[in-house]
């Protein structure tokens, strides 16, 4: 037997930690409770929980009088949802978790402790109160008593069951790191549906929106939306914002040449498949030999002539024969049709124009804001980019883009927060949408213009917008208000009229 130190025996005995989150290993290795591969195995069923937005099974490391604060935590916050495909999200919450762990595991053994010491005074004063008995039925002096180690056993159980069973707390400082996010993560996914991506680009980016003036003119325009499904339909209306994945393409069936292979069946007779007797004839199969040969083994003599012919294969046995099937493949020659179905039409950027002039100070203010919210939140769960522009008078407009970014909702922020007023000057707003009609991503966009329509058309306008059109962009107009026929009829079609002032306060 070799003595060799084997280097590779150290690194296969700790190959478990390969298992462990690299965030969470130092935490994971400190930790006061279980095996270090109890420990790894009870983190990454934690995480692999977490990550499909669940807590882990009970029973599950550590032992539940200590997990059972942070799990009635999690729950309370509703802090699942947001977990789930979220690796660095669900990395910092589990480090706030094993803290967690640690606080409730010295809690545990404080408990425990006090418990147990309450158990034994106890267990002492009914063996002193027996022992007294005892000595004044026998008139002999008390002895000293002690607790043995079985009763000892049999307390610390007791003290174990009860802590285990004490009902769970809330533990006070992971509710206090994440309660404040979590409810900021529940008002931003009332308003805008997934949080993936913000998620992703860090989660203390919702407590800045929070902060932010504009945040409360968000909520309650996502209010005013709910009120007034009819802007929900105006936006999905959106040229091919209505085009679905589930719905028909165009096809065509064509006919082209296949070779393919096909099995023929072809039956034959023969002498390997015994399933009819055909007459005699002279073999050495001993299966298939008459019992006149067989008789010949009985004599002395007769059977080494027995052996002879069976060596001959002279022996009489019956003729067997039997019907087998031949599969062969044959090459064959056929036409097939095809169907041949030509690509969906790619859904374009949603692009926009908002009226931002005096004219709509007030209630068609919140309108316009309002639609913008709802391209965005349209743009956001169809995976499109949405582009904003906002215009008053000469040299008055603002471009820029929307996102559910840490950018993306900074610039809608201050565009809510922003109050209308002056003039009204669309001719060079519209110059700049044509310009970035013309560049390759805004091809084929579809273009949301809002306002209330009292501006003249300048010159020129209706033909560049024709020309864009003719190019696959699709003008969508808001009219607010039934002012009848304005200039937003000269440049958009439809033109959706909104007129519900009651349901806006208006």
């Amino acid at each position: 037997m070799s003595d060799a130190f084997d280097a590779g025996a150290l690194e296969r005995g700790y190959a478990f930690l390969d298992d462990c989150p690299a965030e969470l290993l130092q935490e994971v290795i400190t930790f006061p409770v279980g095996t270090l591969p109890e420990r790894v195995r009870g983190i990454r069923a934690w995480r692999d929980a977490l990550l499909d937005g669940r807590l882990p099974p009970e029973g599950t490391w550590p032992p539940p009088e200590i997990a059972a604060s942070a799990r009635y935590t999690a729950e309370a916050l509703g802090f699942l949802r947001f977990c789930k495909g979220q690796p660095e999200l669900v990395d910092a919450f589990l480090r706030d978790v094993l803290a967690s762990f640690t606080r409730q595991a010295s809690v545990v053994r404080a408990e425990l402790a006090a418990r147990l010491r309450e158990l034994e005074q106890l267990e002492r004063q009914r063996l002193d109160a027996q022992e007294a008995q005892a000595a004044k039925r026998d008139r002999r002096a008390r002895a000293a008593t002690r607790i043995d180690e079985v009763t000892l056993a049999r307390l610390r159980q007791q003290a174990e069951r009860e802590v285990a069973a004490r009902p769970a707390k809330e533990d006070a400082e992971l509710l206090a790191a994440w309660g404040e996010r979590t409810r900021a993560w529940a008002e931003l996914s009332d308003v805008f549906g997934d949080l993936g991506e913000l998620m992703g680009r860090g989660w203390d980016l919702s407590l800045g929106v929070l902060r932010h003036t504009g945040w409360m003119d968000l909520v309650r325009l996502r209010e005013l939306v709910a009120q007034l499904p009819q802007l929900t339909e105006v936006v999905r209306s959106l040229g091919r914002l209505h085009v679905s994945d589930a719905e028909e393409t165009i096809a065509e069936t064509v006919f082209v040449p296949m070779r393919r292979l096909e099995e023929e069946r072809r039956e034959a007779w023969t002498r390997h498949v015994p399933a009819e007797t055909r007459g005699i004839e002279r073999s050495g199969e001993l299966a298939r030999m008459l019992p006149a040969e067989a008789v010949n083994l009985g004599h002395p003599k007769l059977r080494y002539l027995w052996h002879a012919r069976r060596a001959e294969r002279a022996l009489l046995t019956y003729r067997v024969e039997g019907l087998e099937v031949e599969r062969t493949l044959v090459e064959r020659d056929s036409v097939e049709s095809v169907e041949r179905r030509s690509p969906r039409p790619k859904r374009g950027p949603i692009i926009a124009v908002i009226d931002t002039s005096g004219s709509m100070h007030g209630v068609p203010e919140r309108v316009g804001k309002a639609l913008v919210l709802e391209a965005l939140r349209t743009a956001h769960a169809e995976k499109r980019r949405c582009f904003l522009y906002d215009y008053s008078g000469p040299g008055q407009v603002r471009e820029f883009e929307l996102s559910l970014t840490a950018e993306g909702l900074g610039r809608l922020l201050t565009f809510l927060g922003q109050s209308f007023g002056g003039g009204s000057d669309v001719a060079e707003v519209m110059a700049r949408v044509v310009q970035r009609l013309d560049a390759n991503d805004w091809k084929r966009a579809d273009v949301l213009f809002v306002s209330d329509g009292e501006w003249p058309v300048p010159d020129g306008l209706p033909r560049r917008v024709a020309q864009a059109r003719e190019q696959g962009t699709r003008f969508h107009g808001v009219q607010i208000g039934n002012r009848g026929r304005t200039g937003l009829h000269a440049l958009c079609d439809p033109v959706h009229v909104f007129q519900d002032w009651a349901a806006v306060g208006g």
